[in-house]
């Protein structure tokens, strides 16, 4: 019977293991759409600007670079920190869906009812 344990407690820390770097990669991920992305673009996003300025711009491509060359956990964690930003900051979704036109950006999106697991 302790035989039984052992594998399921390893599984079991492999799996927490695996959870604790998902979430630490979000935080990180998070960071980088903060500073790259939804600070620049506060102006136009939450405010009421016509339109990006170049800072914005150029943090939107850097994120949207980002999300092009990473790995799935990578992708979802970038997504998550966009989606969870249109859920609960005060952006004119309006204008975010504007944004990937105004700033050339291919991959990412600021929206609130995007399914970041695909």
């Amino acid at each position: 019977m302790s035989s039984n344990i052992i594998p399921t407690y390893s599984v079991l820390v492999l799996i927490l293991m695996s959870v604790c770097f998902v979430l630490a990669n979000a935080d990180a991920e998070c960071e980088d759409v903060n500073s790259n992305l939804l600070i620049p673009c506060e102006g136009f996003l939450m405010s009421g600007g016509d339109s990006p300025n170049t800072a914005c711009c150029n943090g939107a491509q850097i994120i949207d670079k980002q999300f092009q060359e990473s790995d799935c956990p990578d992708r979802e964690a970038i997504c998550l920190c966009l989606k969870n930003a249109a859920q609960t900051l005060p952006i004119d979704l309006q204008k975010a869906a504007k944004l990937p036109a105004l700033c050339n950006l291919t991959y990412i999106s600021i929206d609130p009812n995007i399914d970041c697991s695909k």
